[in-house]
Order: C-alpha cells, then structure tokens, then sequence
C-alpha cells in the first residue's frame, strides 16, 4: 500500500485536464488530433522552453510516456488507436539524440503521426538511430 506519488504524472494529468476541459467548453470533441495539441501544451507547460531554442519550438525534455506507461497502453489499447500509436513510437524512441526526439514528438503532437503511417515513421526512427553508429 505504500506506493510513492509520480507528482510529475499527477502534476501532467492536471495541465492535460485544464486544456481538455477549455476543449470541451469549445463544443469541441477529444478528436487524435485535439489529443497530440493538448499533450504539445502540456509539454510546452511542463518543460518550458529552452533558452537556446527557437520560440515556436518547445524542447521536451523526455517522452511524457516512459517504458512502462507504454507497455500499460500497448496492453489496454486496442491497435490502431491513437494512444496505441503514441506508446508505439515512444518505445521505438529509445536511443534518440534529444533534437531527433524532440522532432519526432513534436510530429506525434501535430498528428503527422497515425496508425495508416505507423511502419514508415518507425522505421525512419530507426534509421535516424541507426545513423548514428
């Protein structure tokens, strides 16, 4: 029963609640689309913005999915889903220089990303890996 609190999750599922509900109020459905804006806010949120970064970037300091968030989803998701897609490709991730993970999330985010692209866009990620042997 003693189980240490991720503030980090608890703090991300607050700001990701917030842009949701805003959404909500729009009239506007939880569309994969809306979903990658709102995770693109709650990282702009979250991790700010490098001062060394351009201003309509965010840098992402890390995945907002770790390994074991990603295998709870890949279980629970039915394939083909946006959030399936989305733990796919943070798996796949692992290995990524911080500028091609940034890129490739900020792809996620803007929907660029999906299910009918999955295996092309995992496969460039593993080539951008595999570049850099």
């Amino acid at each position: 029963m003693d189980q240490e609190v991720d503030w980090e999750k608890v703090n991300r599922g607050k700001v990701r609640y917030g842009f949701a509900l805003e959404l909500y109020k729009q009239g506007k459905m939880l569309k994969p689309s809306e979903i990658g804006k709102i995770e693109a806010f709650v990282g702009y949120v979250m991790n700010g913005v490098d001062e060394d970064s351009p201003p309509d970037r965010p840098t992402v300091k890390k995945p907002y999915m770790d390994k074991e968030q990603c295998k709870k989803v890949l279980e629970t998701e039915q394939e083909g889903t946006q959030r399936f897609v989305e733990a796919m490709v943070h798996l796949d991730m692992d290995g990524l220089k911080q500028e091609d993970s940034d890129k490739v999330l900020k792809a996620l985010a803007d929907g660029k990303i999906t299910m009918d692209n999955l295996q092309a866009s995992l496969d460039k990620i593993h080539e951008i890996r595999k570049s850099y042997k």
